[in-house]
């Protein structure tokens, strides 16, 4: 990796309300007041052989060690427990390197929301700090949702598996029950010579923003305990792994609650020479005063979008709406950019995906992968093509679920997300196991000079006008099925149908949509002709379990 990246890379500065006063420093530039040293093979607090100083109100690893020496691995642990905050500081590469890494790169990190600290390495998320791949996300063995390179060939070389921020065209993926997860191969923000500037956005589980001299590197949503419990809080540290490094003006802002979007992705789509549709988001400000609204688009793709909204400042208690357009290109394909709505300290910062097609059905139509990562939904659907396997009972992350039931008291929701198919109206619904009987939900809309895209777009109209449907669920399992121009598609392969393939319908977990979580929802992709596609209807189905 060139730094000459570097150089090429649009700053990104912060919009926040700082100033010197905000700051509360961690490390007094005196002495470790506030701090424990964790050496491996050492109790909490020791360090006989002065492994940490403090020199020229910097901190200093391994000041006084001889070159020659085999030195321990650890952390230094600061005492606070914090949650939401903003953490900044500075560090510098010494010449020195020691075994067991003597002839690796040098490397240490900034660790946060850490438990179990008296050991090395503590159960944490961890700021990189590394030669060339500083920023880059560790999970040990707190996890997150994060965002991946789509074509890993063609990635940076480095370390770990790459990364891309969602708004330059990232995808999507939850790393929850990982024991440890390494996301790097970013383009290169730090510096070998001379100090470096490390910032760190937390807002408890909700966010986390690893910034290296004062451009974004790696974001994370839904902060998570391996389990995939909410992970709000914990310990600061700082490393120490066999390379002379300094560190100082450490110093933190602990912040409020931010702006709150009523999703963190917004998915369009647009047809070439099309009437396109405006998409809409609700911004709350839950905090006890009034906070900065003004909205910038960035990324990738940031021309393709435009945003305006209702309001420069939001007072407290109160809500703005945002407009987003999507105009799409000449180029069909997945486009991505990011709104940030008001500050990187107290704002929202929220994904925005577009499909663009250049004209209606066949090979224009986008692969069902990157309709699933454009809605913001981590899942491997079984292939990036357009035609997918209809042999295999299996794809990718799909499941057999011949027969579902209600998860829950009340009723079951489906939604629409994306249709891609021949224009006509198109009846859903359900049908008992072992029955024939065909149960209407409802019919996806025919397009019309109101809505040319209808049978190809992202959240295809429903007859009537409604976004979803709900039904009480039937007291016997039941499964799903679209009415097709050419054959019935059914979520159950063992239903008889005209079809030519075995699998007219793919059925997905979904544990993450639109930026939140989701328990017991599921994708159901049917295809009405034989390609494979899985994309002429796409339904999200919520408060749904398979039939025990």
């Amino acid at each position: 990796m060139s730094p000459n990246i570097l150089k090429a890379l649009p700053l990104v500065t912060l919009m926040g309300s700082a100033n010197a006063a905000d700051w509360t420093p961690l490390f007094n530039g005196k002495d470790m007041d506030g701090w424990t040293t964790v050496l491996d093979k050492s109790k909490p607090g020791e360090d006989p052989n002065h492994y940490v100083q403090v020199r020229d109100g910097s901190i200093h690893m391994y000041a006084d060690t001889d070159t020659s020496a085999t030195v321990p691995f650890g952390v230094i642990v600061h005492d606070k427990t914090f949650s939401r905050f903003h953490l900044s500081l500075e560090y510098r590469w010494g010449g020195k390197r020691f075994a067991p890494r003597k002839n690796d790169i040098r490397d240490a990190g900034v660790i946060y929301h850490a438990t179990n600290t008296g050991k090395i390495w503590p159960d944490s998320v961890e700021y990189q700090i590394q030669e060339g791949d500083t920023g880059d996300i560790v999970y040990l063995p707190k996890s997150g949702l994060t965002w991946m390179h789509p074509d890993p060939k063609s990635a940076p070389e480095g370390q770990g598996d790459p990364g891309m921020l969602p708004e330059d065209g990232g995808t999507p993926k939850d790393f929850t029950g990982t024991n440890f997860a390494y996301v790097g191969r970013y383009p290169v923000l730090d510096t070998v010579d001379g100090w470096n500037h490390v910032e760190v956005i937390v807002q408890a589980d909700r966010s986390a923003e690893h910034i290296v001299n004062g451009r974004t590197r790696a974001r994370i949503s839904q902060l998570q305990e391996k389990n995939g419990d909410s992970l709000k809080e914990g310990k600061i540290a700082l490393q120490l792994e066999g390379a002379e490094i300094l560190y100082r003006d450490v110093k933190i802002r602990e912040l409020g609650e931010p702006l709150a979007a009523d999703r963190g992705v917004v998915s369009m789509s647009a047809v070439k020479g099309q009437k396109t549709r405006k998409a809409t988001l609700t911004v709350k400000n839950p905090s006890g005063g009034p906070l900065a609204a003004d909205i910038s688009v960035v990324g990738k793709d940031a021309a393709l979008f435009k945003a305006t909204a209702t309001g420069a400042t939001i007072p407290a208690g109160g809500s703005t709406v945002v407009t987003v357009e999507f105009s799409g290109t000449d180029t069909p394909g997945r486009f991505s950019a990011g709104l940030q709505i008001g500050s990187k300290e107290e704002g929202a910062f929220v994904i925005l995906q577009g499909i663009g097609l250049a004209a209606f059905e066949g090979k224009n139509e986008p692969p069902l992968q990157s309709i699933v990562h454009a809605l913001g939904i981590p899942l491997d659907v079984g292939g990036g093509k357009l035609e997918l396997d209809s042999k295999k009972d299996t794809i990718g992350q799909s499941v057999a679920v011949p027969a579902f039931q209600a998860a829950g008291a009340g009723k079951i929701r489906v939604t629409p997300l994306a249709r891609f198919s021949p224009p006509e109206d198109t009846p859903f619904g359900i049908v008992l196991s072992g029955g024939s009987e065909l149960s209407e939900l409802g019919k996806l809309s025919d397009s019309s000079a109101e809505i040319p895209d209808a049978h190809q777009t992202l959240f295809p109209p429903l007859v009537g006008g409604a976004g979803s449907v709900e039904f009480d669920a039937p007291s016997k399992p039941f499964a799903f099925y679209m009415k097709g121009h050419k054959f019935d598609s059914f979520s159950d392969p063992a239903i008889p149908t005209k079809a030519e393939i075995p699998h007219t319908a793919r059925v997905y977990p979904v544990r993450n949509y639109q930026g939140r979580k989701m328990e017991n929802a599921w994708l159901v992709g049917f295809e009405e002709a034989s390609n494979g596609d899985y994309q002429d209807a796409l339904f999200l189905i919520e408060n749904a379990a398979p039939a025990k």
